[in-house]
């Protein structure tokens, strides 16, 4: 071997990677992954979050300009969603089938009379459902969703079964709370010329027909005011008072996501339909529920952002990123102002909601009912 070829073997040795310093190398890059990968994914969450808290606000916009252009009245359940039965006795809308962009799909859809229009949804009410589950969408909410086997079955299912074969139908990404959503909880007392009678009958008098109502049953928890009509200025403070949250309903125990999408046309057919949800803080909470049907898997479905949380909009207009622990505990910003915390309903709640209860709110009564009084 001459000199110059043991000179160029040496550079050679000294240039190629010992398998210890590859091993070296190999494991630095995988250390670099592992610190970039969860960093990248919580960018990826929060960006998801932003997003969503973006089309939260939409969401309040839209019902800022419905509600001016309807007498501060906002479209929920009781508004644009009864529009069919109010005025002239026995009028009725039929939803199925086609009808308009701003028709809602449902009693309790408030999306596509606020957005329908201005975002090009469909005519036809089994599209216009996915334009709302698919097109403006969470994006954090990812999951895909089933048909609830409803009865009686709307007229239009076949049209729901192509479009779900189709494309197929996304989780449902937002709720009103369920005490904004109607109007305030029924009692009974006197009603000049027809004695003393429930609230319910008197509807069915003056319309042959009622809108929905609020129960106040253990889903509610609480008890609004009778006179609740669904009016901006009635809700209380605007900036505390929650007018859609993230929200997914429904997951039944045998954990097959599913979405009501019957009309809801015929006197309080459905409770909260596909866009509405009871009070969070009740433990059974089918939404936000510790104790849900689907529980524990329907609450990464609702608290679906960063940190086990969940993003709100305000009757003024602002979001907000909510903890589960903040949703679980303050009652106030899910109901109107003078609404009541029955007594019997304390033990149901969240502890954390149970305790804000006693150490926060005066007792006091509503229509005969006695608890604790909402801000």
């Amino acid at each position: 071997m001459t000199k110059a070829n043991r000179r160029d073997m040496a550079i050679d040795l000294r240039r190629a990677f010992t398998l210890i310093e590859l091993l070296v190398v190999i494991a630095i890059i995988a250390l670099l992954i592992g610190i970039l990968l969860p960093a990248l994914g919580s960018a990826r969450g929060a960006a998801r979050s932003l997003v969503d808290q973006s089309q939260l606000r939409t969401l309040a916009q839209g019902e800022s300009f419905y509600s001016s252009d309807n007498k501060d009245y906002y479209a929920c359940a009781s508004t644009s969603g009864w529009a069919g039965h109010v005025g002239t006795r026995g009028r009725t809308i039929d939803y199925t089938g086609a009808t308009s962009a701003v028709t809602p799909v449902q009693y309790y859809d408030f999306i596509s009379p606020t957005l329908g229009e201005e975002l090009g949804f469909s005519a036809q009410r089994a599209a216009r459902f996915g334009n709302i589950l698919n097109d403006f969408a969470d994006p954090a909410a990812r999951e895909f969703s089933h048909l609830f086997p409803a009865s009686p079955t709307p007229s239009d299912v076949s049209q729901f079964n192509d479009y779900a074969d189709e494309v197929g139908y996304r989780q449902v990404s937002y709720l009103m709370p369920g005490a904004f959503s109607v109007w305030g909880t029924p009692r009974i007392g006197f009603i000049p010329g027809q004695g003393v009678v429930n609230d319910m009958s008197k509807y069915e008098a003056l319309y042959d027909n009622f809108p929905p109502v609020w129960s106040g049953g253990p889903a509610g928890s609480v008890h609004t005011p009778r006179g609740f009509r669904n009016r901006v200025d009635q809700v209380g403070p605007p900036s505390n008072k929650i007018v859609v949250a993230d929200g997914t309903r429904f997951l039944p125990p045998n954990d097959a996501l599913d979405f009501d999408f019957r009309t809801g046309n015929n006197n309080n057919s459905i409770d909260f339909g596909a866009f509405t949800s009871g009070t969070p803080q009740w433990q059974g909470n089918t939404a936000y529920g510790a104790a849900g049907p689907g529980a524990p898997n329907n609450l990464p479905l609702s608290f679906r952002h960063p940190g086990n949380s969940l993003n709100a909009a305000f009757f003024d207009g602002h979001s907000e990123n909510l903890t589960q622990k903040e949703v679980w505990t303050d009652m106030s910003r899910w109901a109107p102002s003078g609404s009541l915390v029955l007594d019997s309903a304390v033990g149901s709640l969240t502890t954390e909601a149970q305790e804000w209860v006693n150490t926060t709110l005066k007792q006091g009564t509503l229509d005969g009912s006695s608890g604790y009084i909402l801000p």
